[in-house]
């Protein structure tokens, strides 16, 4: 019997655009549309709109400290890392130069601004010393800096390439000061996941079977990306976010908790076990890599 999984992201993961070519699907439907913010996100999940979304994995901790269930849970992780890059305006080229900015966030305490906010404070510059301004996803904060709007922001493939295309300039990129950084993950209601275990498990199985032909056979993969419109620079950063696994990484779980630590914002108080769900997934847990028929 069919399966279909409601999704909601800000860009599609490359892992789930190669799944889409590949045969065999595992016999889930998948309906997904771009979301333009992490609040939407939320949301959607709380409304019942969605099943889950492939998001930042620092929002749950924050998340679950919102009204609402606070039961969200990372079922899985679907890139090795997420690449960003600060980009800047005329004049902002160092992390000293945002002093008196207005850095363009998607929320302000939660997502990947977290991971700059620890940068910051690490810099000696406070919380104080800056103005975030919300404008939404990865697509809005591209379209409203390079617009002339806010000073600095942080973009991933492909607006990061764009933005330096159109005259911003390149701060730093988070990967630099943290190897570690983990890329999105898939978020659902732990209330939900009976329900919804024959549908991720099938897209699941569809995902790990993407990850192995992008480990494996990187040309395809690499065409496959490039048809879906994403310049070589794009291609070459998403193919090198390849995860080893779709079990989510515990050393990079365990860096955004502690740069939420640094960054002085609630939800710090957590740990790995509290955040991740395996129970979802037969994980062969000798390799780690493979998902299994429940």
């Amino acid at each position: 019997m069919s399966k279909t999984l409601r999704l909601l992201w800000f860009v599609p993961p490359p892992v789930a655009l190669v799944a889409q070519t590949l045969t065999g699907a595992a016999g889930v439907t998948v309906s997904s549309r771009r979301n333009a913010s992490s609040d939407e996100q939320f949301e959607g999940l709380v409304s019942s709109q969605a099943d889950a979304v492939v998001t930042a994995m620092d929002n749950v901790m924050e998340w679950n400290l919102r009204d609402g269930p606070q039961d969200f849970r990372v079922v899985a992780q679907l890139e090795r890392t997420t690449p960003l890059t600060l980009v800047g305006q005329r004049g902002r080229t160092s992390l000293e130069d945002l002093r008196a900015a207005t850095i363009l966030v998607d929320a302000p305490r939660n997502g990947f601004i977290v991971a700059l906010r620890a940068m910051l404070a690490e810099a000696d510059i406070g919380p104080e010393a800056y103005a975030l301004e919300c404008v939404g996803g990865v697509k809005e904060r591209h379209d409203a800096i390079v617009s002339g709007r806010g000073d600095a922001t942080l973009l991933g493939p492909p607006f990061d390439a764009m933005a330096i295309e159109a005259g911003l300039n390149r701060i730093a990129t988070v990967q630099e000061r943290y190897p570690a950084f983990p890329g999105q993950g898939l978020v659902v209601s732990a209330a939900d996941m009976e329900r919804l275990r024959p549908a991720l498990s099938a897209w699941l199985h569809s995902l790990e079977s993407a990850r192995q032909s992008m480990e494996n056979v990187p040309d395809s993969a690499r065409q496959t990306l490039g048809m879906a419109g994403f310049s070589a620079a794009a291609v070459n950063a998403m193919l090198g976010a390849t995860p080893a696994s779709l079990v989510p990484d515990r050393a990079g779980i365990e860096l955004l908790i502690e740069q939420r630590r640094r960054a002085g914002l609630p939800g710090a108080a957590t740990t790995y076990e509290k955040l991740v769900d395996n129970s979802l997934r037969g994980l062969n847990r000798q390799t780690g890599d493979r998902f299994n028929d429940d």
